[in-house]
């Protein structure tokens, strides 16, 4: 960020806290609104990870703004943020109202640094949802899995809910939902202290006292760290947030897995379990009744319950059904913790005119990237365990075409580079979880999963009246196709369908694409991605491109450094590196003169 986002952004900060402790009025909210509108329109916040002026080419230029555009889109943008209340899971520690928290590490602090009393609500509050989900990212943040929890889930082994999301292998070619049932028994939270007009607060920074406004305040211990010119101290004592509440009762997580490879199976699937019959479908499965719309066989499901005691272990579909009738009864017999909410301090009345400034985002970012690459990788190893079931899209002759040698050999290579990725992703997350060093995820390092899902073939269509025996395998058909289709098919199987799963949570979500951002991959469907070394080598390419008058059959990217070729330019039969064929494609070198009477005279 340079100095002028800096000080913009700044801006931004100081005005809203300020706007804050006005209480909202109209004219502080009228003038705020202008402001934000002018800052916004002049940078503010700003995430644009490309500079200006790499190039002077208008497509690429369009391009590189697509792609920065989209970065900021599919992960959020690079810069801290002011903490917010958030609810995570109850830590296997134990942790009681009032505690500090460390909304960066994920972990409570031991120390009460608030004044408060406790209040506890009766009667019980019940809920269940089913969403859908693409990627191992979407389970966790479902299931409300903190970004730090995750992040950690990258290098050590994870417990509770953050274990199972884990072990949950999410698939791009099935159907996955989560059902989450949750019975609450009130909650048990943390309220001001009792207003007495003759009792007395004392401020010890400016050691007077002050009527007592029946308030959650600091400590005068903890106001006093939070006057210092760092709140390192603080910080190190009471985290950035406390436990404000504690939710105790029984709650019930699943992961209901339906083989559905084609999109179209997908989407009726989708729209079945999303949809009001979802259950009476769940419980034909169960009892195995011909008239479910899901084939039993079809479909798997993984159970984590928390509160319940001396309960059956649920390990079948028909426990599932059985467990949803007895929740309640096992919260209200045998209920634990298993939710936390936490306040940042900055909400108290007492706070000093102080940000507190987190780097979760970054966190949220690094842990989307880690979960997409993640189900990647593990979707590529399905397509090569099963790449007889696969048909690639021949950009030559805009057919689809059974996997040969060939394509398993690119597949293997792309697998690779995803692996290598996830290697750079868990250093980052090591990185982040070192509590001495502040997190800095830079994702223009890394290329958004869908670079690689776009080069990913599609399931084959089921052929009818097919005879073949094993081991012979029926052929998939191949019939002409129409570029434009072809290309949107892809699109809508691995750029559309998980672009919009992410929508479904938030369309502010982390992932959730525009219908732009959508198109520029498509536009990026059959072409040859090539990784370049580093962004001096990215910008030599460019400056050759620029030179030559055809050159719409190459794009060139330098954040990170990579670049889209046509298919064409290259021939199977070439053995050279690719990186050497791009070269001499842009700086072609004279021929060799031919012997005899017809070569060119020397000297």
């Amino acid at each position: 960020m340079d100095n002028n986002q800096q000080t913009l952004s700044t801006a931004c900060n100081e005005y809203g806290n300020r706007l804050t402790a006005n209480k909202y009025d109209a004219i502080s909210y009228t003038i705020f609104t202008l402001l934000l509108i002018t800052l916004l329109l002049s940078g503010c916040g700003s995430g644009n990870s490309e500079a200006p002026g790499k190039s002077t080419d208008a497509d690429n230029k369009v391009d590189n703004e697509l792609l920065s555009d989209r970065d900021s889109s599919l992960l959020g943008g690079g810069g801290k943020r002011h903490a917010q209340p958030v609810t995570v899971d109850y830590p296997e520690t134990g942790v009681d109202i009032g505690w500090g928290w460390d909304s960066e590490q994920g972990t409570p602090r031991p120390s009460v640094c608030i004044e408060f009393s406790v209040d506890e609500d009766q009667g019980q509050t019940k809920y269940m949802t089913i969403s859908e989900v693409s990627d191992s990212y979407e389970l966790m943040k479902s299931m409300k899995v903190s970004a730090a929890a995750s992040v950690k889930t990258a290098i050590y082994s994870a417990s509770g809910s953050a274990e199972f999301a884990s072990n949950s292998k999410v698939s791009g070619f099935s159907s996955n939902f989560l059902l989450t049932a949750s019975v609450d028994n009130g909650v048990r939270y943390a309220t001001p202290m009792a207003t007495n007009s003759k009792a007395k607060v004392r401020d010890p920074d400016k050691a007077k006292d002050f009527p007592d406004t029946g308030e959650i305040r600091l400590t005068p211990e903890a106001l006093r760290l939070a006057k210092q010119r760092s709140l390192d101290a603080f910080f190190n004592r009471c985290g950035d947030s406390f436990v404000a509440a504690l939710y105790g009762g029984a709650r019930l997580h699943s992961v209901i897995t339906v083989e559905a490879r084609s999109r179209q199976d997908q989407q009726s699937t989708s729209a079945h379990f999303t949809g009001s019959g979802w259950g009476a479908n769940v419980k034909a499965s169960a009892s195995g009744k011909s008239d479910a719309k899901v084939n039993s066989n079809k479909m798997s499901m993984r159970f984590f319950q928390t509160g319940g005691r001396k309960d059956k272990i649920p390990a079948t579909k028909e426990d599932l059904v059985a467990k949803l009738d007895t929740l309640t009864t096992e919260a209200g017999d045998y209920p634990t913790y298993y939710r936390v909410s936490l306040m940042p301090y900055t909400a108290l009345a007492n706070w000093p005119d102080k940000p507190i400034e987190l780097a979760t985002k970054e966190l949220d970012q690094l842990a989307a990237y880690f979960g997409s690459y993640n189900s990647l990788y593990q979707d590529m190893e399905y397509l090569l365990e099963h790449h007889d079931e696969f048909q690639a899209l021949n950009p030559t002759n805009n057919t689809f075409e059974a996997l040969g040698t060939s394509h398993i050999e690119s597949l293997r290579l792309i697998q690779d580079q995803v692996h290598h990725t996830l290697s750079r992703l868990r250093d980052d997350a090591i990185a982040c979880s070192d509590p001495e060093q502040e997190c800095h995820f830079d994702e223009t390092r890394y290329l958004p999963p869908y670079a690689y899902r776009i080069q990913l073939p599609l399931p084959a269509p089921a052929i009818a009246n097919c005879s073949c025996t094993a081991p012979c395998k029926c052929p998939v058909t191949i019939v002409p196709g129409d570029s434009d289709k072809n290309r949107e098919a892809i699109t809508d199987y691995h750029v559309r369908g998980p672009a919009k799963n992410r929508c479904k949570i938030s369309p502010l979500n982390d992932g959730c694409l525009s219908n732009a951002q959508i198109e520029h991959w498509s536009q990026r469907i059959g072409k040859k991605l090539l990784l370049l070394p580093d962004e001096k080598t990215a910008v030599a390419f460019e400056k050759l491109r620029q030179s030559q008058q055809d050159n719409d059959w190459l794009k060139i990217m330098t954040n990170p450094p990579h670049a889209w070729v046509e298919a064409s330019k290259f021939s199977q039969d070439d053995k050279r590196a690719s990186l050497d064929i791009l070269r001499d494609l842009l700086n072609p070198q004279p021929p060799e003169p031919a012997e005899g009477r017809d070569a060119v005279p020397q000297g």
